[in-house]
């Protein structure tokens, strides 16, 4: 061999050999030398997850089960309103008791007692506390009963309403009271008016009919 064509054939061996190792060299990304290779990846097997055992499904299946049956709470119902008995009577107002020395407000209710209507009154069927009344100075409120006279007037019936029904034969004897008044007469009006007097029971008759029960000596009517 040529002296020339030895270092020819020595470069030959070189670029061989550089080529032969490159070869066997894994393929590396050039942005992450660390990295493996898809075809390394792709070759690697994932462990599986493991299913759970066939006790442990059974196990589980029994507690809901038993969660199932047990007794839920009931909720509580409200309470309901027991329904009023429409035949059940009505509460009234208490009659006022008397309060000597002063002025009482009443009104036709407070003096209102059980009678049938066009029953034969009876003493006895005054509540005692309309009978302790008797004698109280009192105020009271109605409508004086059409008459006659027009002015100056020193007897009238004051009634419940300005109905004509609420004195004589028919009406409710505790739905008028007869009033005498103290000096100068009272005009008539069919405007409300309240009576200033002394209270007392006293039975007007004729007849053989009650005609009123309450009387009031009057001072002032307003």
């Amino acid at each position: 061999m040529s002296p020339t064509s030895q270092p020819l054939a020595l470069v030959c061996c070189l670029i061989l050999l550089a080529a032969g190792s490159w070869g066997c060299r894994p393929a590396v990304s050039p942005g992450n030398p660390n990295s493996t290779s898809p075809v390394a990846l792709s070759n690697t097997t994932l462990p599986e997850e493991a299913e759970p055992s066939a006790d442990v499904t059974a196990e589980a299946s029994t507690d809901n089960q038993a969660n199932s049956d047990d007794p839920q709470p009931e909720a509580a119902e409200p309470a309901k309103t027991p329904p009023r008995d429409p035949a059940a009577p009505k509460r009234e107002r208490p009659t006022p008791k008397p309060q000597p020395g002063k002025t009482l407000d009443l009104t036709f209710d407070d003096i209102k007692f059980d009678i049938e209507p066009d029953a034969k009154f009876e003493r006895k069927m005054l509540p005692q506390a309309i009978e302790d009344l008797g004698g109280q100075k009192i105020r009271i409120g109605g409508y004086m009963l059409p008459a006659f006279q027009q002015r100056d007037i020193k007897q009238f019936v004051l009634v419940r309403d300005n109905m004509e029904c609420c004195f004589g034969p028919g009406a409710a004897l505790y739905d008028c009271i007869l009033v005498d008044m103290d000096g100068r007469g009272v005009d008539y009006t069919v405007l409300p008016v309240t009576v200033e007097g002394t209270f007392t029971v006293k039975e007007y008759v004729a007849d053989g009919r009650h005609m009123a029960i309450y009387h009031l000596q009057g001072v002032g009517v307003r």
